[in-house]
């Protein structure tokens, strides 16, 4: 999903909305104004993720995918089980959402939980 100049489109139904705008007008889906940061195989890998970037004051939104790759978003505090209690898909994926303006902070995080060493931690030559 690419951000539009002026506005974004829904990552749940596609339709064009303005920026910032939440939820979506169209189908009221909560990850509108909102870019993926990360997708996981693993609900589990994914809750790691979210809980990184809620611990840092971010705003992230849990949410899977459907057969069709639509997003939908999931409270990550709940079993997740998908319609009348059945097991999830083997081929469920699952992504982090973040605000547009929490994006590039976001990345910025996830970078540095990748090294080896964060930054901070790096000592000076």
């Amino acid at each position: 999903m690419r951000a539009m100049q002026n506005g974004s489109r829904c990552p749940t139904c596609d339709a064009s909305i303005p920026r910032g705008v939440t939820p979506c007008p169209d189908c009221g889906s909560f990850l509108a104004g909102s870019l993926p940061i990360a997708v996981e195989p693993l609900r589990e890998e994914a809750a790691v993720v979210y809980g990184l970037l809620q611990s840092a004051g971010l705003h992230p939104v849990l949410a899977y995918y459907d057969e069709s790759g639509v997003p939908h978003p999931i409270d990550a505090e709940e079993n997740f089980q998908r319609g009348a209690g059945l097991m999830v898909p083997v081929t469920t994926s699952f992504a982090i959402y973040v605000p547009e303006g929490e994006a590039q902070d976001s990345e910025a995080i996830l970078a540095d939980a990748r090294r080896e060493r964060p930054e901070a931690e790096t000592p000076d030559p």
